[in-house]
């Protein structure tokens, strides 16, 4: 229970840590982004006459896998940020861990981002629900970055 209850405090830590500016450039114009951690919603909300347009419930993994991404934006999310998010284990350990499956082989190297590739599936699916123009892309050998396309 110690273990979780430190990712949880980590979690709000890096919630805090996200500026009101960055979720501000990702909402489309004439709205906002707001994040709720006791509930890990993400909600779309109208600026103009306050009310929810879109409301996106995470999973935890998803929830700091997100968050990872809106810290480290505009830049990619290591590949070792994004695991340590999702685990016990240090950004060190994860490193550690991603250069020894790569040694290993492309099936190592999946086998030991499957827990990132899972969370950013739902990650990525509930973004498109919520804004259309927030996509993760792929950083091949590097990690992923949270974008805001153009339509």
């Amino acid at each position: 229970m110690t273990v979780d209850k430190s990712r949880d405090e980590m979690v709000e830590t890096r919630q805090s840590c996200i500026d009101a500016s960055i979720l501000k450039s990702l909402a489309p114009t004439g709205c906002i982004l707001e994040l709720n951690e006791n509930t890990h919603m993400l909600s779309l909300l109208s600026a103009a006459v306050p009310h929810i347009i879109a409301q996106q419930e995470f999973t935890r993994n998803e929830w700091n896998i997100l968050l990872t991404l809106l810290q480290s934006y505009p830049h990619h999310a290591p590949y070792e940020l994004l695991l340590a998010s999702i685990t016990a284990l240090s950004s060190a350990a994860c490193r550690s861990r991603i250069h020894n499956a790569q040694q290993a082989g492309a099936e190592a190297f999946k086998r030991e981002l499957k827990p990132v590739y899972r969370a950013l599936s739902g990650v990525r699916t509930k973004l498109a629900k919520l804004h259309s123009q927030l996509q993760i892309f792929l950083m091949r050998e590097v990690g992923y970055v949270l974008v805001k396309v153009s339509e």
